[in-house]
């Protein structure tokens, strides 16, 4: 509930007693710059209702424009609570609102996920007459595409066309294509292209894209293929966006030669994602020469390798054990004027750990920070695996705790890879320490981490443990998979 401010309460009955304002300050004259500069929000915030105190006491008021256009100003500054609450205000002191108010106070409730505010104020905009329009509805069905309400976003969009409510664009249909696919929902998204076709609404190449996409995703490259032909067949522009994702699914589905054909038989020019999806591809296989030559084949056709090409063709040689030729790719890549991310020097940082070169891992880290680069948890996982697979487990806890104490906060796969290399050499009590850290961070352990424990403690004859570990686990509702589940009714037996 958003409660009006005491101040406003007290303009308003001050402008029902007072004479007409012998200096007017009107509305455009208002200094919204601060709004829009890099101040923080709290700042914003409060200048924010500095304004709408000063737009309240301008005699004549301004008008519903005026105030939408003010409302409008806070939205670009991201300032959508602020919004909702002046809303609120305005409400109260019943200033004349219009649909374009609504729909800018609607827009605001779905940027923060308020989606039963955002309905009422539609219940509202009904009630007053005004008759919601496409804006007000493509407003809530982004909304909860945006917020991964997908499935909720396509039943609205089908109730107001057989309510005839608003007619809907392959703009939206393809929006809502893109949130289905997003959650998943591959299935929905197809009954959503069948849907649009009884509409009488042609789908087009980013509709099938979307879904083609999704398709490769989840591995069902043979539907993604059937709709790739039905594209054809009703003249849908085939684009490289298609191929690209196709291509992807074929090789992750390790039909790889039907990769390398669809690829030469592209009837538009690769780009430089379809060439990074080859290198990857092929690296992923272990095809190293390949690889090489596809960059070497891009370059060729002068589409210049991006960052995520260098670092896919690093990641093929570090899968090979070949270091060196990693590291003269991460030079290459230097000269070629692209600087390496997190993900660059993640993926050597692995290639070294699997080698069992932790130090020169650990050097890695230390260049990263030296180019200003923050590690990430992934970062530290795969350092902290490194060690604990040379036994080096003081040093793993050492480098956990000092990356605590330099501000980071590990997460639940941190957590997870450090317990369970530990359960693994027996140091349990560690491990169990971990755990009661985690929950101490509010963290909740998936159901992996409780198997591992729960593992780990039965295997060292430690059942009152145990026992306290599955009791936790049920307080915070976790669901034990088959093998935890077969593995417990061992213990309880």
């Amino acid at each position: 509930m958003i409660n009006l401010r005491p101040s406003s309460l007290r303009l308003a009955s001050s402008l029902l007693h007072s004479l007409p304002n012998p200096n007017p300050l009107h509305s455009h004259h208002l200094d919204t710059r601060q709004l829009r500069s890099t101040c923080s929000d709290s700042q914003k915030h409060a200048h924010a209702l500095n304004l709408f105190d000063q737009m309240l006491q301008t005699q004549p008021l301004p008008s519903i424009k005026d105030f939408t256009k003010f409302l409008n100003i806070l939205v670009n500054s991201r300032q959508y609570y602020t919004v909702v609450s002046l809303f609120t205000d305005m409400c109260f002191l019943s200033f004349p609102v219009d649909l374009c108010t609504y729909n800018t106070v609607i827009n605001c409730c779905c940027h923060v996920g308020r989606f039963d505010y955002a309905f009422s104020l539609l219940s509202g905009v009904i009630k007053r007459g005004f008759g919601p329009d496409v804006v007000t509805y493509t407003t809530l069905v982004r909304g909860l595409i945006r917020g991964d309400m997908g499935v909720e976003a396509e039943g609205l969009v089908r109730k107001l066309v057989r309510w005839n409510e608003v007619e809907f664009d392959v703009v939206m249909y393809s929006t809502i294509v893109y949130g289905l696919c997003r959650e998943g929902e591959v299935y929905a998204a197809i009954e959503c292209l069948r849907f649009m076709e009884k509409e009488n609404c042609e789908a087009n190449a980013i509709t099938y894209n979307t879904i083609i996409d999704g398709l490769c995703k989840r591995g069902l490259v043979d539907g993604a293929l059937d709709l790739f032909s039905e594209m054809k067949k009703k003249g849908v522009g085939v684009t490289v966006v298609t191929y690209t994702s196709l291509i992807h699914g074929l090789f992750k589905s390790g039909q790889w030669e039907d990769a390398i054909l669809l690829f030469d038989s592209m009837d538009v020019s690769p780009d430089v994602y379809t060439y990074s999806v080859l290198v990857n591809g092929y690296g992923k296989r272990k095809m190293v020469e390949e690889a090489r030559n596809i960059v070497l084949r891009m370059i060729k056709m002068d589409e210049y390798p991006n960052i995520v090409t260098y670092t896919t063709l690093m990641q093929a040689y570090c899968l090979q054990g070949n270091m060196d030729q990693a590291l003269t790719v991460l030079i290459c890549m230097m000269n070629s004027m692209i600087i390496p991310n997190c993900w660059s020097y993640n993926v050597l940082m692995d290639g070294y750990c699997k080698k069992l070169e932790v130090h020169n891992a650990l050097n890695l880290l230390r260049n990263m920070a030296r180019e200003g680069l923050e590690p990430t948890n992934e970062s530290y996982s795969i350092l902290l695996h490194g060690l604990c697979q040379m036994g080096k487990f003081s040093q793993a806890l050492n480098l956990f705790y000092d990356m605590q104490a330099q501000g980071y906060k590990p997460n639940i796969v941190t957590y997870g890879t450090l317990i369970n290399d530990l359960c693994k050499n027996k140091y349990i009590f560690k491990a169990l320490s971990l755990f009661h850290d985690m929950l101490c961070n509010g963290l909740i352990p998936n159901s992996i981490i409780y198997d591992i424990l729960l593992r780990g403690c039965y295997r060292n004859n430690m059942y009152s443990e145990a026992y306290v570990l599955l009791g936790t686990m049920i307080v915070h509702g976790i669901s034990a998979d088959a093998s935890t589940t077969s593995f417990l009714r061992r213990l309880l037996s």
